[in-house]
């Protein structure tokens, strides 16, 4: 099974170390490995509100910083901002590269760069290419980074009541009668494979059966091709899921903790 880390880089961390006298690296709690293997994707699970963030957040582009400022609430700035900084620092031990020199752009898989397409993030030049993605909800963060070509898409949710399930995925059968748990498991699927194939929800994806290990087969009707979908463990209140490209019989993909 895999282990997601609740907190990362906490202030008990901090406070931890301190008392025993030893010096607290930040950055050591975001750190990544720097020859990713194929076929793994490495996951983090961070909380944003006693995540340390090792440069205070000097990092952030300046797209980063004025997308936090239009943030109407204070905790959703500074979790904004702490959640890009780590995003950052994730990648910065994946690349060689410092962490504010990488650069990003979106891309759409029928548009092209667009400002409505999935982050794509350069590697550095001799570096191998990664494919990775964010998700945040209240105060908790989780990144999933892969070593391209593979594809990856995480969705972490706090769990809400009293949500019209019938309604929100557009299916009466399936969602009917759905406990808040179960629709928001479902919604967090299907966002990870919409996330994973560059189109959101724009192109409602379709969840299909059961593969091994605990995946599940998926598809984005418009764009052809498949992914394959997992839920992970999240902190109390939370649920989660990633995906991948699609999995053949003889493919496996491992889940890694950092």
């Amino acid at each position: 099974m895999t282990r997601i880390r609740p907190v990362a880089g906490s202030r008990a961390d901090l406070h931890a170390d301190a008392a025993a006298g030893r010096d607290h690296d930040p950055a050591a709690e975001l750190s990544a490995p720097r020859n990713l293997p194929a076929d793994t994707v490495h996951v983090w699970c961070l909380d944003l509100d006693e995540l340390v963030l090792p440069d205070g957040g000097d990092c952030l582009d300046a797209q980063e910083r004025q997308r936090a400022a239009r943030l109407q609430h204070a905790a959703d700035r500074r979790r904004h901002r702490a959640a890009h900084c780590a995003l950052r620092h994730i990648l910065a031990g994946c690349t060689g590269q410092e962490p504010a020199a990488l650069r990003t752009e979106r891309r759409c898989p029928r548009c092209g760069p667009s400002p409505h397409g999935k982050p794509v993030w350069s590697a550095g030049a001799g570096r191998a290419a990664v494919d990775v993605n964010l998700s945040h909800s209240d105060h908790i963060a989780m990144v999933a980074v892969a070593r391209a070509p593979l594809s990856v898409g995480i969705d972490v949710e706090r769990v809400r009541a009293g949500i019209r399930w019938a309604t929100v995925l557009a299916d009466p059968d399936a969602g009917s009668g759905l406990s808040d748990q179960d629709g928001t498991r479902i919604w967090t699927r299907l966002e990870a494979v919409g996330k994973a194939a560059g189109t959101g929800m724009a192109d409602r994806p379709v969840l299909g059966g059961a593969q091994p290990g605990g995946w599940t087969a998926a598809s984005v009707p418009a764009l052809g091709g498949g992914w394959s979908v997992r839920d992970l463990a999240a902190p109390q209140g939370f649920v989660a899921a990633l995906a991948v490209d699609a999995l053949p019989a003889n493919r496996t993909v491992t889940v890694t903790l950092c």
